[in-house]
């Protein structure tokens, strides 16, 4: 076994903390600051000092007792240890037989002396004092390397030019710790030694006679990593322009940066909590390993030391960017407080909001809660940091929630993601943040689907579409429950209708809450001189009732195109300003300041968990199961909201005339999309569960990427010099470099379907062949999957929500650099497509649902163009090809946001252009709309279609296909069913598209 102990020769002050640390990791910067002066050259005017006070008449006589005292323990010890040469072998018995080592191994203690600031030139000269000689002996050593400079000329540097990352010019310079070029590690160390011993061995044996044998050549020594790579390094956010080093350092030098990482990190056990054996990771506090971080005091300790420090730095980094500061006297320390103040109120005896949030109120405050449900945030925050798992916040709402006419990453749920991002990461959490608002639209149509369309791992679940779901409480409340009932963890609930709120909090035990928009703390505006002297977060937000104008002028702050170095130009003319910029969309300023206070309330989260897991570990490691286990907890409130009584709340309603089933409400439902965003993108599409067609296709998105990824770098995310730059206070002083942007040129053009999700090339599906029976007329009542299936506007990209991915990248797109994932893509046929034959997994419940659009045009079916059949088929005395004739071409926008309208693919330059109509075309009395489920096959008339199909919402068209509690019988286990769609009698004048179904 070998101990390695590097020592830094710092200043001569070394505190009991760095002791500590340097003594729990083997010498190895182990928990601790690892922070102090460093001295330039290497000197002995310490010791000098040192040994002049020792020798002085006055110490004398001290320093012989010391010296005496010392003596004669070495006496001691060498007694005990034995003596060397040739007795070095009773010593190695001795040793086995205590157990600390074993026979023919060989134990050194090497003490490696590093210089923080070593000079660039220096070699390394090794002292070695051995015990023995007799070969097998167990021998004791102990070493001392030290690095001496020498002289230019005598060293040969390493090459490390490979190692070398190229930085961009406009790139940021970071805080990255330097290669320490003369650090010696442990097998340098002990490869020294070696070479020493054997030397001195050489010099007391014969030589061997010489041999013609040419020994091996040695292997390259692979570089160690440094011991720096154990500090958190934060990753740069993508829209981050360059800080100056003298920025950093001043913000570093004012608001304090993280100092803790820990330096046993590699010899921790791993893989010990885990989901099979603990649910939801809720491991008891006594089944952690012994060397778990979890249970280590002086790791927890200085972990959570460093993470108060940093929440109380995000806070008060916040409130200097709005204008309160410290230190300020004590009526503006109130004024400050009310910002982001959430009141924690009784729902038991509340039968209103606080009066912030009443139809009057200005919401103006932080929010408000329970102190049940506080607590329940609490919780969740101390079983991500205790787990170091995931913790995940998803929005789903309308336009407004969703940031039209802003960028992408200027919504507010991205602004709260790119502040609270790098502090989780500190504290070992992964933060995931979607954004899944629809403009437009409600949250209907992915809330029923929730578990899928959401995601399953949801902790705090933000609900805003007032706006266009304030007159229909039985869909917010059945989407409510879904989210609720329907995954792995059940989410904090933030925003609904306070009625319904307070039925989930007293009933089924749930944690909710409504977030404000802090404008109490807003100064007002009122000439442009006077908005210079604000701070630039809250200049222009609050406009005094005669200069409404300066509020309503400098609202927005976005592009749609920035010349790229790559020489790719957009195919599309770009827009002088997005799309979606009309007075009741809040911009890029009101959206930071709503991310701010969501993440003040998350920090105030993080303040208590922090003292909480303090104050509740004071006996000892690790904390209380009670504070932080979660699948208890989990289960109670979804038990309830499983059981409650159908006479409560405002779900029951969906079953009035026959809208949906009533049992909706209470049963957790699966779903699928080609709406976008996903959360799960690949594994929640409504293409990931169609059947291939006989001859292999699969509906797939057609749409062209012009490049992919990143963007260059948008000055509308930029800080102007002079103002509180928040991300760059949390970041800390140290961040990895960002890497240099690979800016593609235009890229092959590729189409991007499913079968990449599932892992099928075109090469391995089945082709078919002349002789093949798939070519053979198939009767009308076979359901076969149809080859005429297409995917309609869908975006290309990775389009979830997040914040890191790019979407909307399309050669069409008008406005590349808004980046928003919101499109309300379908899979698109008419009657020559034949089949839609989709698989459902695991239905139990007897329950399928199915959302469609009724009203797209012939230029979303490209596939069909030229077929006069199912399937393309030629037939007896049929044309080969369709008439080419003047085609139409319609916005993809909404009637009620004509300013949100976006234009899909010109396929033909002659098309004329028109307002897209959402109703339902007048039907043919030839129409029929065929369904099946496995394989039982059920037609309906025009007259039955549109009775049976439900108009919920504005655009959010249903037909129930399944609602049967026998259709699974009693104990039988869950059963995958097929369902087949198709439409007859309209050949190719009326084009459906699907864009959901839900089954349970």
């Amino acid at each position: 076994m070998s101990m390695n102990v590097n020592m830094a020769l710092a200043d001569t002050n070394l505190d009991l903390e760095e002791v500590e640390g340097l003594i729990r990791a083997g010498g190895t910067s182990g928990v601790g600051s690892g922070s102090g002066g460093t001295r330039s050259s290497r000197n002995s005017s310490h010791c000098d000092t040192l040994l002049a006070h020792v020798c002085a008449p006055k110490n004398r006589k001290r320093g012989m007792m010391i010296g005496f005292v010392g003596a004669l323990l070495l006496l001691i010890i060498a007694a005990n240890v034995g003596g060397g040469g040739a007795d070095s072998g009773s010593t190695g018995s001795s040793t086995g037989s205590t157990g600390s080592s074993t026979t023919n191994s060989q134990v050194k203690e090497d003490v490696v002396w590093v210089d923080p600031e070593p000079d660039s030139t220096a070699t390394t000269t090794t002292t070695t004092t051995t015990g023995g000689s007799k070969a097998g002996d167990v021998t004791t050593a102990a070493e001392i390397v030290i690095v001496e400079a020498q002289p230019e000329e005598a060293v040969k540097q390493p090459d490390t030019t490979s190692q070398v990352e190229e930085i961009k010019a406009d790139d940021p310079v970071v805080d990255t710790p330097a290669a320490d070029t003369t650090a010696v590690d442990a097998d340098t160390a002990d490869a020294t030694a070696d070479a020493t011993a054997d030397a001195t061995a050489d010099a007391t044996t014969p030589a061997p006679e010489e041999t013609t044998t040419t020994p091996p050549a040695p292997e390259e020594e692979k570089p160690k990593e440094k011991v720096t790579s154990k500090i958190p390094l934060m990753e740069p956010d993508m829209e981050a322009g360059p800080v100056p080093e003298d920025k950093r350092a001043a913000l570093a030098e004012k608001y304090g940066g993280w100092h803790f990482w820990d330096g046993d990190e590699e010899m921790r056990p791993k893989g010990y909590m885990t989901d099979d054996q603990y649910p939801n990771h809720d491991i008891p506090g006594d089944k952690f390993p012994q060397d778990s971080w979890q249970t280590d005091a002086v790791y927890v300790n200085h972990y959570l030391n460093d993470a108060d420090k940093l929440i109380d730095r995000a806070m008060e980094a916040i409130f200097t960017e709005y204008g309160h500061g410290k230190p300020l006297p004590p009526e503006e320390m109130a004024k400050r407080m009310k910002m982001f103040h959430w009141e924690k109120i009784d729902l038991a005896t509340a039968t209103e909001p606080p009066p912030e949030f009443s139809k009057r109120g200005g919401r103006d405050i932080g929010g408000w809660t329970s102190k049940r449900s506080f607590d329940g945030l609490v919780r969740r925050l101390l079983h991500a940091m205790i787990t170091q798992d995931t913790f995940t916040v998803l929005l789903a709402g309308h336009s407004a929630a969703q940031g039209q006419g802003n960028h992408f990453r200027q919504s507010y749920a991205m602004q709260f993601h790119r502040l609270m991002k790098p502090i989780f990461a500190r504290l070992g959490v992964k933060l995931i943040t979607h954004n899944m608002a629809q403009g437009g639209l409600g949250t209907l149509q992915g809330g029923m689907g929730a578990r899928h369309i959401y995601g399953q791992e949801i902790d705090l679940f933000l609900w805003d579409s007032g706006m266009t779901e304030g007159g229909a409480p039985h869909h917010v409340d059945l989407v409510l429950r879904q989210v609720l009932m329907s995954g792995n963890r059940v989410p904090l609930m933030w925003g609904g209708p306070f009625e319904l709120l307070k039925l989930f909090h007293e009933e089924a035990d749930a944690d909710v809450g409504e977030w404000g928009n802090g404008y109490a703390g807003l100064p007002e505006t009122t000439d442009e001189a006077q908005a210079e002297t604000l701070p630039w977060a809250a200049r222009n937000m609050k406009c005094s009732s005669e200069r409404q104008d300066l509020c309503n002028e400098n609202r927005y702050n976005s592009v749609c195109w920035i010349n790229r170095t790559d020489g790719v130009r957009p195919a599309q003319g770009q827009r002088a300003r997005p799309r979606g910029q009309v007075k009741w969309h809040p911009g890029w300023r009101p959206h930071q300041l709503q991310g701010r206070v969501l993440a003040f309330a998350v920090l105030e989260g993080l303040e208590v968990a922090v003292n909480t897991w303090m104050e509740g570990t004071m006996t000892g490691q690790p904390l209380d199961d009670d504070y932080w286990h979660v699948t208890e907890y989990y289960e109670n409130i979804r038990s309830k909201i499983k059981n409650m009584n159908q006479t409560l709340g405002r779900c029951p309603e969906i079953a009035q005339e026959d809208q949906l089933p009533i049992r909706m409400c209470n049963t957790p439902m699966n779903g699928r999309t080609q709406y976008t965003p996903r959360a799960d993108y690949e594994g929640a599409s409504l293409n990931s569960i169609v059947k291939a067609a006989p001859n292999g296709w699969i509906p797939q998105n057609e749409l062209e990427l012009l490049y992919e990824g990143p963007d260059m770098h948008n000055p509308a995310f930029d800080v102007p010099e002079g103002h509180i730059d928040v991300l760059s206070i949390v970041m800390g002083r140290r961040r990895r470099r960002r890497r240099q942007r690979r800016l593609e040129a235009a890229l092959p053009k590729v189409n991007h379907t499913i079968m990449d999700a599932v892992g099928v090339t075109q090469e391995e599906m089945p082709q078919p062949s002349s002789s093949s029976s798939l070519l053979r007329r198939k009767l009308d009542d076979e359901i076969v999957p149809g080859e005429g299936w297409n995917i309609a506007m869908e975006p290309q990209g990775l389009c979830d929500g997040k914040y890191d991915s790019v979407c909307n990248h399309e050669t069409h797109e008008e406005c590349f650099l808004l980046q928003h994932h919101d499109q309300r893509g379908a899979i698109v046929g008419c009657e020559w497509s034949g089949w839609l034959v989709m698989t459902l997994k695991a239905l139990k419940e007897g329950l399928i649902v199915l959302k469609l659009h009724t009203w797209h045009v012939d230029s979303e079916n490209q596939k069909t163009r030229r077929w006069q059949s199912v399937n393309g088929k030629r037939r007896l005395g049929e044309a080969t090809t369709a008439d080419a004739g003047e085609s139409q071409e319609y916005f993809a926008g909404d009637l009620a946001y004509p300013e949100m309208d976006t234009t899909p693919p010109p396929h033909r330059q002659s098309r004329r252009k028109l307002m897209r109509s959402y109703s339902c075309p007048e039907l043919p009395d030839s129409f029929a709309f065929d369904f099946a489920i496995n394989g039982k096959i059920t037609s309906l008339n025009s007259t039955e279609f549109i009775a049976k199909k439900k108009n919920l919402q504005r655009v959010v068209e249903t037909l129930t296909l399944l609602d049967d509690p026998e259709f699974i019988k009693g104990d039988d286990e869950a059963q995958d069913v097929e369902v087949a769609v198709r439409m007859r009698g309209v050949n190719r004048t009326m084009f459906f598209g699907m864009s959901h179904i839900y089954w349970a």
